[in-house]
C-alpha cells in the first residue's frame, strides 16, 4: 500500500513538472503555449511596423538578426548608426529571429542565415536583400535610393 502511494505521488509530481516545463501553468494569458511558440493569431510588432510602412507609402529596412551572432551585432551597429539619419524617410524594423513572436516573419521572408537585410520600397516590394554584413556607406546608398521625404 505504501509503495502504491509513493508511486502515485511521484507520477503526480512528474506530471506537474511536465506541465510547468511546457508553460501551461504560467498564468500569462497564453495558457497552453510554451514561451518558445508564437501564439496563434498574434501579430508581432515588427509585422505591424511593416504593414504600417506600406500603408503610409514608406520604404522599410528589415534587419533579421540575433543578439548572439557577431556579424549580427555588427549589422545592428550599422542599423543604429543610420536610423537617426533616415528618421521619417525609412521605417527601420529590427527583427530578432529568436523571438517566438517573429517566427511568422522569418518564414514569410524565408530566413535561413543571419544577419539578413531586406529593403522594401514605398509600395512594399523587396528591392534589395543581402545576407551578411554591409558597410555603413554601402547601406546608406541603398537607403538613399528608396528614402522618401518625411
Amino acid at each position: 500500500m505504501k509503495l502504491k502511494a509513493v508511486v502515485l505521488i511521484v507520477l503526480v509530481a512528474a506530471f506537474v513538472a511536465l506541465l510547468a516545463a511546457k508553460g501551461i501553468m504560467t498564468g500569462s494569458g497564453t495558457e497552453g503555449y510554451s514561451s518558445n511558440e508564437p501564439v496563434p493569431g498574434q501579430v508581432s510588432q515588427s509585422a505591424n511596423l511593416i504593414k504600417q510602412a506600406g500603408q503610409d507609402g514608406k520604404p522599410a529596412w528589415l534587419l533579421f538578426h540575433s543578439k548572439t551572432c557577431q556579424p549580427c551585432i555588427e549589422m545592428e551597429k550599422v542599423f543604429n548608426t543610420l536610423k537617426p539619419e533616415f528618421e521619417g524617410k525609412v521605417v527601420f524594423v529590427d527583427i530578432n529571429v529568436n523571438d517566438p513572436a517573429e517566427q511568422d516573419l522569418c518564414m514569410e521572408y524565408k530566413i535561413q542565415y543571419i544577419p539578413t537585410t531586406y529593403i522594401l520600397d514605398s509600395d512594399g516590394n523587396s528591392v534589395f536583400d543581402f545576407v551578411g554584413v554591409i558597410q555603413v556607406d554601402d547601406m546608406r546608398a541603398k537607403l538613399d535610393a528608396v528614402a522618401v521625404e518625411g
